[in-house]
C-alpha cells in the first residue's frame, strides 16, 4: 500500500485507522492524534517528511500486531488493518500535529549534538541555560508586576514534558518551545 493510500484511510472522519506494516500496527496523522489523545496510548509519535508527497510532513505511532485486542479490543478487522468508529473531536488536532512537530525536531537537534560532539565539556551549554533561566525568571517577575490571569488547559505532551522534566537535563531550545507552544496556547484565548 502506497503512502497516498495510508494517508487517505488515516484521516477519514470518525475513524481511528490502523494500518498493517509487517509486525506492527501504524497510525497515521489524525489516526496517531485519536490513539494517543482519546485511547491514551504511550506510543512515541515520531514525524517524517515524505518526498514524494512534495516533502508533505507527517506523524505516525505504532505498536506490535500481537498488542492489538489489548490495546483497542473494540477494533475491527479490516482488509488493511483494524479501524475504530467513534465521533472523534479534532479541533485541537493542528496544536497537536505542530507540537509532534517541534518535539520530534528537539530530538532529532539532539541526537544530532550528540553526534558532532559540539560541546565536550558542556560549559557552553550550561551558560546558555543560565542565560534562558535569567530571560524566564525576568518575563515572569515582570508578568507579576501587572497580574492577568489565563485559563488554559495544558495538552497532553506539555503535561508529559512537565512531568519528566527535571533541572539541567534539557537544551534551552526545547524549554523554548515548551514556552512558546503555551504561550500561542495563551494568544487563542
Amino acid at each position: 500500500m502506497f503512502i497516498e493510500e495510508k494517508l487517505s484511510i488515516s484521516q477519514r472522519h470518525n475513524y481511528l485507522s490502523l494500518i498493517e506494516e509487517g509486525i506492527f500496527f501504524r497510525a497515521y496523522n489524525q489516526s496517531a492524534y485519536i490513539l494517543s489523545q482519546y485511547y491514551h496510548q504511550e506510543l512515541k509519535v515520531m514525524s517524517n517528511m515524505v518526498k514524494k508527497l512534495n516533502n508533505q510532513l507527517i506523524v505516525f505511532c505504532a505498536f506490535p500486531k500481537m498488542q492489538i485486542k489489548q490495546r483497542l479490543p473494540r477494533a475491527v478487522k479490516t482488509e488493511w488493518g483494524y479501524e475504530l468508529k467513534g465521533n472523534f473531536e479534532l479541533s485541537n488536532y493542528q496544536d497537536w500535529f505542530e507540537q509532534i512537530l517541534s518535539l520530534d525536531s528537539d530530538s532529532k537537534y539532539i541526537k544530532n549534538i550528540n553526534k558532532k560532539n559540539i560541546n565536550h565539556d558542556g560549559n557552553s551549554l550550561k551558560k546558555q541555560e543560565k542565560i534562558l533561566q535569567r530571560q524566564l525568571t525576568s518575563a515572569m517577575n515582570a508578568s507579576l508586576a501587572s497580574p492577568i490571569f489565563y485559563n488554559i488547559q495544558l495538552t497532553q505532551q506539555q503535561l508529559k514534558f512537565l512531568h519528566k522534566w527535571q533541572r539541567g537535563n534539557c537544551l534551552p531550545i526545547i524549554m523554548e518551545n515548551f514556552i512558546e507552544s503555551i504561550k500561542q496556547q495563551l494568544q487563542k484565548n
